[in-house]
């Protein structure tokens, strides 16, 4: 067939094409920037960066005014200390680049938020305390990563292994396994849709950790599991909980819905002490309502405008040349930054998932049997105050947080020369 596209075209859109085709998935680094002051019109105590003023720290936004007002989460800010040997940062000495020792502050408090179930499922105080000791749990921001403050301990920090948001769900059938992260699997063993039931395990390293039946009948109470231990300096904390939304017969298998799933890390609990040493700054306070830590050692700044000048292993003050982009000739402009890669995400839920719940019918519309769930797993669990499963009874918890998800760059340049090549087309 004759291509009828001039040839300047034609070899735009090969080199386009080979362009896409080779393009990694995850394209390149991006440097998040601070809000950035002039050291010529800014005073010693206006250096100041919080979550809104500084993408490299968590930002919830729905917390935006907490925030704001109660200045919850991380701060970093110059503060002059007497006696320092180079003077102050900022209007009274703008051509000063030198950070003196404890003059660089970094401090984090945490912040409370609810848990996925109870939002979802409109629960109160009344139908959360039991099940889950309480509407809310705790976020400490860490160096730019959200952690869960235990017992609204700011020293006590665990990791969060999942957090499924409002609209997220796994489906999961008969013998199939759930990579939580760091080494939790939850694995299904048997869906009984006759009997809404379904039997699963939690697993650590290969090892059953807990276990239970879940029935779906329709109350917050049998549809949610939870499991609590003793881990950092606290006893019987919850550290697990799922909701079961309900069990299906698909095409070929029976599965199961879990949703509102909140998993912590119980086995490796971070717990900060006054003068311990993270990413170069140091512990002035550790306390159970915030941490604070400075630098150590002073930092120079050099004052070029391509040079990036680290104060923890991945953030960094950038400035302006000496004189440029200021209102002085001995001033400069200075923010802090950080760079991050920008990775294309995975699909959470797997094909074969997605088409059996297309094609979910109901027990009396198919052939198959499942065995009762009560014969062959035994009874459920009966929770002790030693143990760490629990079967909820009356309530549910929610888990906040959401992520975004990134559309592939190029298309919108490749429908631009698509349009031009139209054009040409048309116009011969």
């Amino acid at each position: 067939m004759k291509n009828n596209l001039p040839k300047p075209i034609s070899l735009i859109l090969v080199a386009f094409t080979v362009f896409l085709l080779l393009a990694p998935a995850g394209m390149g680094a991006s440097v998040i920037r601070g809000l950035p002051f002039d050291t010529n019109e800014t005073d010693a105590d206006g250096f100041s960066w919080d979550a809104t003023t500084f993408g490299g720290f968590c930002y919830p936004v729905n917390k935006h005014n907490n925030f704001v007002t109660m200045g919850w989460g991380e701060q970093l800010y110059y503060e002059e200390k007497a006696g320092s040997n180079n003077g102050p940062l900022g209007s009274s000495a703008p051509g000063n680049n030198v950070i003196d020792e404890e003059e660089l502050i970094y401090k984090t408090i945490q912040y409370s938020s609810k848990y996925t179930l109870v939002t979802e499922l409109g629960l109160d105080t009344n139908t959360s305390e039991e099940m889950l000791g309480g509407m809310f749990y705790y976020m400490l921001p860490w160096f730019g990563k959200p952690y869960i403050a235990v017992e609204n301990d700011a020293t006590q920090l665990a990791a969060v292994v999942c957090k499924q948001g409002g609209s997220d769900k796994k489906t999961l059938k008969s013998g199939e396994s759930w990579e939580l992260g760091k080494g939790y699997t939850l694995t299904v063993h048997q869906v009984d849709v006759d009997g809404n039931k379904v039997w699963f395990s939690l697993y650590k390293d290969g090892d059953e950790i807990e276990s239970g039946i879940i029935e779906t009948d329709g109350t917050v109470e049998s549809q949610t599991f939870t499991a609590t231990a003793d881990f950092g300096d606290a006893d019987d904390q919850l550290y697990f909980m799922t909701y079961v939304d309900k069990v299906f017969m698909g095409a070929v298998d029976s599965l199961a819905v879990f949703k509102y799933t909140w998993l912590i890390d119980k086995d490796n609990v971070m717990l900060i002490k006054t003068g311990d040493e993270y990413q170069g700054l140091e512990v002035d306070t550790a306390e159970a309502s915030g941490i604070t830590l400075s630098n150590k050692k002073s930092i120079t700044l050099d004052l070029d405008k391509d040079k990036k000048n680290y104060f923890t292993d991945s953030w960094y003050f950038q400035t302006s040349d000496e004189g440029k982009g200021s209102s002085s000739t001995e001033g400069y402009v200075i923010y802090p930054a950080t760079d991050v890669m920008i990775e294309a995400e995975t699909v959470s839920e797997s094909a074969e998932n997605d088409v059996a719940e297309v094609l979910e019918v109901t027990p009396g519309e198919t052939n198959s049997t499942v065995d009762s769930l009560d014969s062959k797993a035994g009874p459920v669990p009966q929770a002790r105050e030693s143990d760490s499963a629990s079967s909820v009874s009356d309530e549910g918890a929610e888990g906040p947080d959401e992520e975004s998800s990134e559309k592939s760059p190029g298309f919108g340049l490749l429908t631009c020369i698509l349009g031009l090549c139209a054009g040409f087309v048309r116009r011969k």
